[in-house]
C-alpha cells in the first residue's frame, strides 16, 4: 500500500518445515484373505484365461481389468492378460517383480463357483474367479469390493469388503449402474471448498465428464454457499467462469438476495465451452480501499451440496469429438467385437478398456460380442482388428469402418480426408462417430502389423503411467497412431484444446503446445526421417492436413480472445516447425 509493506506481526514466529518423509519398517504381509487380496499398493496385475477363452471368460477377464483399473486409479498398475500356460512359464514371469505389490487372477472357465484365494499366506497366492455365464461375471464385478482404497463402491458392493474374512466368496445379481442426471459436488468428492484473501478471492474446482458418468450437452450448476457480506457503500461482485470464459456475473449493488452473504444460483454452462475436462472459477472481489491492518480478509465458500443437472448428448461437438469423448461415452455398457477372439486380442482390448477406465472411478461395464452384431447395437462399441483385415483398409463392413480417420487402401493414405500413395504401415487407435446410433466407436487396428499396434498401447500404458503428454488420460485427437519410425502421432487435434496433463479429477488435460519424445499434440505432423519420396509426399500432405483440420475441427476458446488470423496462423507455422 502507497508502495509501503505491511508488518505481519506472524513474521518473528513463522517457520517452514521441509523435506519431510516417512520410513516404514518390517516386511509386507501375503494375503490371507479375500479382504487382503488385493493390496494398498498395486504395480502390476496379470489376468490369465485359458489358451481359448469363450466369450463368458474374455468379458470376466475385461471386467476385471476395468474394476481394478477404477479402484487404482490414480497408482495405474500395468494390467496384463495371458493364457494360463504362458503366466505358469518362467519366460512369461517378470523375476523382479515384488510379489507385496503385484497380483494374478486366474479365470478358468470352470464349474464351480465363486471367488477363492488359493495358496493364502504365500507369495503365490493368487484370486481365482470360478464358473460360467453370469455368475461367473458377478464374481468379476465383485473385485473392486475387495480393493482396500475403493472409495467408490456402490451400495450393492460397498460393504461387502470388509465382510470377506474367509479365502472363499459368492457374489449374485451386481447390477449395471446408470449415472443419475444430478450428482453434487460432493458426490465428486468436491465439497468444503472455501478461500480467503485482502480484496479478492477465488475458489476453483474441476468437472471431468467421465466423473459425471455420462456423455453430457448441457450442465448446469446450482451453487450454494456463503461469502464475506460487503458494505452497502463497498459493493462486492461474484463471477463464475468456465474454462476461463465467464458465464455469469453478479453483484451485490445489484441483486439484494446477495447482500446478506449467501449464495444460491443457478448457472448454466453453454455446450460450446464444455470439454472433457472443466476448470470452474468463482471469484469474489471487494472494493474499497485498503489499508495496513484495517482491510478485513475476504471469504467465499462453496458447499459440498451444490448440484450438477446434467442432460445427455446426441452428438459431439468439436470440443468434445474423438477422444474427448472418453471414457464417458462408452458408459454405462460398451460392446467389445474381437476379429479373432485369441488372448492377444483380449489382452489388447483389456488394456485399452483399463486405460480410458483410468482416467474415473466411474464404471463402464464391457460386453462382448460378434462383431457383426454390433451393426445393429445401440451401445458404444470397441473394436480390436489388430492385423486390420476388417477396418484399416475402409472396405470391411460399412456400419463398422467409415468415419474412421486414418485408412489404407491400395497404397493410398487416407487421413482425414487427405491422401497420399505410400506404402506405410501403422498401428492406430481411433475413433469414430455412428450419427445414426448416436454412438461413439473405437477401433485398435494396423496394416497388417499387430506388432505396432502393441507398441502403441505400451506408449499409451507407460505415458499414463507416468502422467506424460501421450496417455489415455490426455488423448483429445480422433486417433493415434504408431509407424515403424518415430514416436505415435494424433491426428485431429483441435487448434487450440488447452489444458494441462493432469487426472480427470483435477480438470485437466493436454497442453496443445507441449511435445513430449517429439509427440505433436497440435496436428497431424508424422515425423518419420527418411530419404526416400514416399515418406517426404507423406510428410507434406499431413503438414497441410494439420493446418486444414485444427480449423475444421474449430476454436475451443470460442468466446474469448484468441488472436487475430494472422496470429493463428503463425502459430500454425510454430507448430509444424
Amino acid at each position: 500500500v502507497n508502495d509501503g509493506w505491511c508488518h505481519d506481526p506472524l513474521d518473528t514466529v513463522t517457520s517452514t518445515l521441509r523435506d519431510a518423509s516417512v520410513s516404514y519398517s518390517g516386511t509386507t504381509g501375503a494375503p490371507e484373505t479375500l479382504a487382503e487380496a488385493l493390496p494398498p499398493v498395486l504395480r502390476g496385475l496379470t489376468v490369465t484365461v485359458p489358451e481359448d477363452p469363450d466369450d463368458d471368460v474374455i468379458t470376466a477377464a475385461l471386467e476385471t481389468a476395468t474394476a481394478v483399473s477404477a479402484a487404482y486409479r490414480t497408482q495405474h498398475p500395468a494390467i496384463r492378460v495371458r493364457s494360463s500356460v504362458d503366466a505358469d512359464s518362467a519366460t512369461d514371469r517378470d523375476e523382479d517383480a515384488d510379489p507385496a505389490f503385484t497380483r494374478r487372477i486366474d479365470i478358468p472357465g470352470d464349474n464351480a463357483s465363486g471367488i477363492t484365494l488359493d495358496n493364502p499366506g504365500s507369495d503365490s497366492a493368487r484370486i481365482t474367479l470360478h464358473g460360467t455365464g453370469d455368475a461367473l461375471l458377478d464374481q468379476a464385478r465383485l473385485i473392486a469390493a475387495t480393493s482396500p482404497i475403493d472409495s467408490s463402491a456402490t451400495s450393492a458392493t460397498g460393504d461387502l469388503a470388509g465382510l470377506l474374512d474367509s479365502t472363499s466368496a459368492d457374489a449374485r445379481g451386481l447390477p449395471v449402474e446408470l449415472a443419475p442426471e444430478s450428482r453434487t459436488l460432493g458426490d465428486l468428492d468436491l465439497g468444503g471448498l472455501t478461500a480467503s484473501g485482502p480484496g479478492a478471492t477465488q475458489v476453483t474446482f474441476g468437472i471431468g465428464q467421465g466423473d459425471l458418468g455420462r456423455y453430457i450437452d448441457g450442465l448446469n450448476l446450482h451453487l450454494t454457499g456463503s461469502f464475506t457480506p460487503a458494505p452497502a457503500d463497498a459493493p462486492a461482485e461474484l463471477t463464475v467462469a468456465v474454462n476461463g470464459t465467464v458465464v455469469e456475473r453478479m453483484s451485490t449493488a445489484d441483486d439484494e438476495d446477495l447482500t446478506s452473504g449467501v449464495l444460491d444460483r443457478e448457472v448454466s454452462f453453454p455446450k460450446d465451452i464444455i470439454t472433457r475436462y472443466n476448470t470452474v472459477t468463482v471469484t469474489l472481489t471487494g472494493t474499497g480501499d485498503q489499508g495496513c491492518g484495517t482491510t478485513s480478509p475476504l471469504t467465499l465458500r462453496i458447499d459440498g451440496g451444490s448440484v450438477i443437472d446434467t442432460s445427455a448428448a446426441d452428438a459431439p461437438t468439436d470440443l468434445t469429438a474423438g477422444f474427448q469423448a472418453l471414457p464417458q461415452a462408452f458408459m454405462p455398457e460398451v460392446d467389445v467385437a474381437l476379429t479373432t477372439g485369441d488372448v492377444a486380442d483380449v489382452d489388447r482390448a483389456a488394456r485399452v478398456l483399463a486405460g480410458l477406465q483410468s482416467v474415473t472411478d466411474r464404471r463402464f461395464r464391457p460386453v462382448v460380442t460378434d462383431l457383426g452384431a454390433t451393426a445393429d447395437s445401440d451401445r458404444p462399441v470397441l473394436i480390436v482388428d489388430a492385423d486390420g483385415t476388417a477396418t484399416a483398409d475402409g472396405t470391411g463392413d460399412s456400419a463398422q469402418d467409415t468415419g474412421l480417420p486414418v485408412t489404407l487402401a491400395d497404397g493410398v493414405l487416407d487421413a482425414d480426408g487427405a491422401t497420399v500413395a505410400t506404402t506405410t504401415t501403422f498401428g492406430a487407435l481411433q475413433t469414430s462417430w455412428d450419427t445414426d446410433r448416436h454412438r461413439m466407436r473405437v477401433v485398435a487396428n494396423s496394416t497388417g502389423s499387430p506388432g505396432l499396434l502393441d507398441r502403441l498401447l505400451d506408449r499409451l500404458d507407460n505415458g499414463t503411467a507416468a502422467g506424460e503428454t501421450l496417455g489415455y488420460g490426455s488423448l483429445n485427437g480422433t486417433a493415434v497412431i504408431q509407424q515403424t519410425d518415430g514416436a505415435p502421432q494424433q491426428i485431429g487435434v483441435p487448434s487450440t484444446g488447452t489444458y494441462d496433463t493432469g487426472d480427470a479429477n483435477d480438470a485437466t488435460g493436454p497442453d496443445a503446445d507441449s511435445d513430449d519424445d517429439g509427440v505433436s499434440v497440435t496436428g497431424v505432423v508424422i515425423a518419420v526421417v527418411a530419404v526416400v519420396v514416399v515418406a517426404a509426399l507423406l510428410l507434406t500432405v499431413l503438414g497441410v492436413l494439420s493446418r486444414g483440420g485444427r480449423r475444421r475441427n474449430g476454436d475451443p476458446d470460442r468466446g474469448s480472445d484468441t488472436g487475430s488470423d494472422g496470429d493463428r496462423d503463425n502459430r500454425d507455422n510454430r507448430d509444424n516447425r
